[in-house]
């Protein structure tokens, strides 16, 4: 015995065929929004073209592991993120590390030694921790021993001084 075919009616097929692309593309859509609202500028590849305080020369982050400054006062523009420890939002910190790059929310920012700086502010000074938040930081830059592609950083500021920095500045100081 032969079955009957039931009916679909056109209204059914283009239900149907919307469901399906709206499954498919919010979902997509949702991702690529949350990185791209998420993501920061990568401040690796830019260079110094002036500096906001006259006695601390701006770093360079692709001169890291070249020739950049020793032992001697810097200023750094870089995003704040945890270091040795997870820290939350809000906390007061004195040690923090600095980042050329802030990741976004779906993809944290690469962490290997020669693109990294911990930070140890002096003076027993504590900073508020704001994730992925643009600071300046200034004081004395220092190499630490490591290795280049592991998680720790090979470069500290010590007695280091810190503020929270503007999108506004990067095109200010950098080219």
């Amino acid at each position: 015995m032969a079955k009957k075919k039931l009916p679909i009616s056109r209204w059914d097929e283009l239900r149907t065929l919307v469901l399906v692309i709206a499954v498919t593309v919010v979902p997509v859509a949702g991702t690529v929004f949350v990185v791209f609202a998420s993501t920061q500028p990568n401040l690796s590849g830019l260079t110094p073209i002036g500096s906001p305080q006259e006695h601390y020369p701006l770093l360079n982050w692709s001169s890291l592991g070249r020739d950049h400054p020793r032992n001697k006062a810097v200023q750094v523009l870089g995003y704040m993120v945890d270091g040795d420890r997870p820290l939350h939002e809000g906390e007061w910190v004195r040690d923090f590390f600095v980042l050329a790059e802030a990741g976004n929310l779906l993809h944290p920012a690469h962490r290997y030694g020669d693109h990294m700086i911990a930070v140890h502010l002096g003076n027993e000074s504590r900073v508020q921790f704001s994730p992925r938040s643009l600071v300046w930081v200034w004081g004395i830059i220092r190499d630490v021993p490591g290795d280049p592609a592991g998680s720790t950083p090979l470069y500290s500021v010590e007695q280091a001084g810190t503020r929270p920095a503007d999108k506004s500045e990067i095109a200010k100081y950098f080219k």
